[in-house]
């Protein structure tokens, strides 16, 4: 009934386990099992265990030889998907790595991949796709450019507005009522004939803000830097610190009061990562020279403003853009086209002839506040430019090149360097901090604050400070914006703003009544600015960065 095999002493069991079987059959050679089965023996008849077992299992020995034991495999066996991009992506590869490695990046929801492409609002959010987009794209530049302007200049004509009616509130409800209602609801009853105390309210207010926006790029640093524009954040920790070791132990129960001193003591945070009286005397004497350039910019401008009506004003500061055509030449070199100077000389001609009045009464403190005023001003961002550049050149370590790469471990960003972004905050903190300290005794040898002290008594009043809030938000947004159109583009683009400011407010101010010529004056004003900014693009570059 047996075959002679199954008649042998060590197979004389009938009943072993399935196991041994296996293991027998492995050790046969593939032409003795080949010749078993195909010859017909009498085990394919035979109703016993072995014959069951030799017919359920059709394997060779050759792959039970191939097969290794144990002959479960506890591996997570990869889907077909996933071997399918495997050999398409790898077809020589012979390692099995674990699904994590191998599984493209659109199956995995929390590790992102450089092979993954992100698609829409993702990609300007992610992985450095807006910055990427803004700094190194035409379009993007473009963009970017023209933000900054319209930003600048609607904050301009923002601050004259607040200016005017904290300085011109009595006349204006005197003089402009009868002609138009808007002068009603923003004139008041109020009057504060001071400037140099308005400046300086303004300007602590605007040292405020700056150090609160350079908190909030702290907070959302994250978001910046996935978005690729990482220069925008305000260096958290100064450049070199001087903590010394034995002090580290003791910033985990620092209480609040030494949070503070900390804060305060130029430990880190602040504006430029110093703490908030960050004072470094190699970086004053680069910066000092703005700062007192700023300070005769802004008083100068706003005595001009207080004593003049506003046509008077902008006629005395008609020469602006022309001292800057020749700073921007003589001090930083620039070349500039037939186009340039042409479109530039003719909106100031025009802007001249829309200025002109007859029979004006006028001070000559508003004249020559005005004069003077309008050579800082033009200066100021010739000034900018040379600072900034300073700043940069020592942040970087001799021999070494500035710019910014992309790594494996962040998204590209094409923003700026941590040396540009350190340098701009450091221009912010020690601008508007020594512009504080050179204004302040001025005011007060002035004699504003004894006056105000006699003859105020609206120093209580909500409307009066809340004006003065948002004049102090305006110079800001000027101050601010100022600097980095100025290193975006070029000191002549931030000091021709001054002319589309001035024909813009001039009908409003005017209360839309002027004579024929100034009409005629402000269209070609507008034209000859169309033209500048025509010849401007031409010659800019996709990126003009310092």
């Amino acid at each position: 009934m047996f075959s002679l095999r199954n008649n042998s002493s060590s197979n004389s069991n009938p009943f072993r386990p399935a196991l041994q079987y296996l293991v027998a059959a492995t050790k046969e050679t593939p032409t003795s099992h080949h010749q078993t089965n195909s010859s017909g023996s009498i085990d394919s008849d035979i109703d016993g265990p072995r014959s069951r077992m030799t017919s359920c299992n059709p394997k060779s020995s050759s792959e039970f030889r191939s097969t290794s034991i144990p002959l479960i495999n506890i591996s997570r066996s990869p889907s077909p998907y996933h071997q399918r991009q495997h050999s398409d992506s790898n077809p020589t590869s012979e390692t099995d790595d674990d699904d994590w490695g191998d599984y493209p990046a659109s199956q995995r929801p929390f590790l992102p991949e450089d092979g993954y492409k992100l698609t829409g609002w993702r990609a300007l959010l992610y992985r450095g796709g807006f910055g990427q987009w803004l700094f190194t794209t035409q379009l993007g530049w473009t963009v970017y450019i023209g933000v900054l302007v319209l930003w600048l200049g609607g904050c301009q004509i923002g601050l004259t507005i607040m200016n005017r009616i904290i300085l011109w509130s009595g006349y204006l409800a005197n003089n402009y009522t009868s002609h138009t209602k808007l002068m009603v609801l923003i004139a008041g009853v109020y009057k504060f004939p001071y400037p140099l105390t308005t400046t300086l309210f303004e300007m602590l207010i605007t040292h405020f803000f700056i150090l609160l926006s350079a908190y909030i790029t702290r907070w959302v640093s994250p978001w910046l830097t996935s978005a690729g524009v990482s220069s925008m954040i305000a260096p958290s920790k100064p450049l070199q610190s001087g903590v010394a070791p034995g002090f580290k132990g003791q910033q985990k129960n620092v209480g609040l009061l030494g949070s503070l001193i900390r804060w305060a003591s130029g430990f880190s945070g602040g504006i430029a990562g110093g703490g908030l009286f960050e004072f470094d005397l190699a970086v004053v004497k680069q910066v000092l020279p703005l700062a007192v350039i700023f300070v005769a910019k802004v008083s100068l401008s706003n005595l001009s403003f207080a004593y003049a009506q506003l046509p008077i004003y902008m006629l005395a500061r008609i020469g602006i853009v022309p001292l800057s055509l020749l700073f921007t030449a003589f001090l930083t070199g620039a070349s500039h086209s037939v186009a340039t100077l042409s479109s530039a000389l003719t909106a100031t001609l025009t802007l001249l002839v829309a200025t002109s009045r007859a029979n004006v009464r006028v001070t000559w403190e508003s004249i020559v506040a005005g004069v003077f005023s309008s050579i800082f001003v033009a200066l100021y961002p010739v000034q900018i430019h040379r600072t900034y550049k300073s700043l940069v050149a020592s942040l970087v370590p001799q021999g070494e090149l500035i710019g910014t790469f992309p790594s494996s471990n962040s998204p590209a960003d094409y923003s700026g360097s941590r040396e540009e972004a350190r340098a701009y905050w450091r221009l912010l903190h020690y601008t508007s901090l020594l512009s504080i300290m050179i204004f302040l005794p001025i005011v007060f040898l002035s004699g504003e604050v004894s006056n105000i002290s006699r003859n105020c008594y609206f120093l209580d009043v909500f409307f009066h400070w809340l004006m003065v809030l948002c004049g102090g938000l305006g110079s800001w947004a000027v101050f601010f914006s100022t600097i980095a159109l100025t290193r975006a583009t070029s000191p002549l683009t931030a000091t021709f703003l001054f002319v589309p400011r001035a024909a813009f407010l001039l009908p409003i101010m005017s209360g839309f009544k002027m004579p024929s010529y100034a009409w005629i004056g402000i269209g070609m004003c507008w034209a000859s600015c169309a033209w500048f900014l025509m010849g401007r693009r031409r010659e800019g570059r996709p990126i003009e960065r310092f």
